[in-house]
């Protein structure tokens, strides 16, 4: 049988709108805020008449519209290939996601069923807005009232991303709120977003994550998030686990933090290495008897967890209790809710997309609506 080739990728970028979002350091709640952001999606076709499509990334969508040049012509089941060329350039995971949706299409299967069905559903956690300028989230016990809410609507596990605040001691208040109100009954996390300068202020409150029980302690120091021995050091002297990773570049750098004993979980990022790169970081993973988890939200993710052992949760991003939707994710999913802070049933679990492919419906009516440009790339 003949190879199918790939004979033209549409790139579309497009705007929508964050709703009572602002940004300061990060995103946070705000009550009379609305932010502009912006996205892109791409199509990718085939000579046999398959299409592979991705909404929702980050990358430059020139720079997705140059590498996909040179996938003119080429087989579009090629994805090992194409991922070891390619794999060191950003635009390259777009891509990735969008042939492995081909794939699934042609095979008539979801893309975890390509791979290997580990489960049809998986476990959430909610994570947490960066903090508000009032209201919920603007103090450190607010944060504990808000993981008993979302106990209370079945999440096992409730991640905080922590104001800015300049007194170290507020952040302990919030972590010490969290365990007071949920400790014993569902998981919990921090993520400090690489926040704290010094040693002793990660430390401090890596010592309040111990006391309160907390799961998991990501990305505190200040230094990028991209280091080994600082983590290692830390390791030392406290017990949460951490979870690193995030701001490394590679699927190998990722992997040395975990070798040189700096993470005790690996962080992956389907939307930065696509399917191809995560699959490998964590099948590697597995092998050293460590759990992966994937970062935010979307039908990739839920296509990875889908197909991998080691991972405990699906991060549902971001999440307040005054806004449902904050439209983190761009609104283009048609038969799906898998962002939104209600995208749980009572157990605290979301189902593996089904359909072929990524398993979602996207509404390119809605990304042509609000387009900013559209480039075609053709052979």
């Amino acid at each position: 049988m003949k190879a199918p080739r790939i004979t033209k990728v549409e790139v579309e970028s497009f705007d929508w709108v964050m709703n009572k979002v602002s940004r300061n350091r990060a995103f946070q709640y705000d009550p009379a805020g609305k932010l502009k952001r912006s996205s892109s999606a791409l199509r990718v076709y085939a000579d046999n008449g398959a299409v592979g499509e991705y909404a929702g990334f980050d990358a430059g969508p020139s720079a997705v519209a140059d590498l996909a040049k040179w996938y003119l012509g080429a087989n579009p089941f090629d994805r090992d290939a194409f991922y070891q060329r390619w794999k060191a350039s950003p635009a390259m995971a777009p891509l990735d996601i969008a042939l492995w949706d081909m794939a699934g299409k042609v095979a008539g299967l979801p893309v975890h069923a390509l791979v290997g069905i580990y489960r049809t559903e998986v476990a959430a956690y909610g994570s947490t807005i960066d903090g508000a300028v009032r209201g919920p989230l603007s103090t450190p016990e607010s944060y504990g009232e808000f993981a008993e809410q979302c106990l209370e609507m079945g999440y096992k596990a409730f991640k905080m991303h922590p104001m800015a605040w300049p007194d170290i001691r507020d952040h302990i208040k919030a972590v010490s709120s969290i365990g007071a109100h949920v400790g014993g009954k569902m998981d919990m996390m921090v993520d400090s977003y690489c926040l704290y300068p010094t040693f002793s202020d990660a430390l401090k409150v890596g010592r309040a994550c111990d006391e309160a029980g907390f799961f998991w302690y990501e990305d505190p120091y200040a230094e990028g998030g991209t280091g080994t021995f600082p983590y290692e050091r830390l390791r030392e002297m406290i017990r949460t686990p951490l979870l690193q990773g995030e701001q490394s570049k590679t699927v190998e750098q990722r992997l040395d933090m975990a070798l040189r004993k700096a993470t005790d979980f690996v962080r992956a990022d389907v939307k930065i290495h696509g399917l191809t790169g995560s699959f490998k970081l964590a099948h590697a993973a597995e092998v050293m008897g460590m759990d992966i988890e994937p970062h935010t939200s979307g039908p990739e993710e839920l296509q990875f967890l889908g197909a991998v052992r080691n991972a405990n949760y699906y991060e549902v991003v971001w999440v307040h209790p005054s806004i449902p939707d904050c439209n983190y994710s761009p609104p283009v999913y048609k038969n799906l809710n898998i962002t939104r802070l209600d995208c749980i049933d009572k157990r605290g679990m979301v189902k593996i997309p089904q359909g072929p492919g990524l398993g979602v419906e996207y509404d390119w009516a809605y990304i042509a609506k609000h387009s900013t440009g559209k480039v075609v790339v053709e052979a």
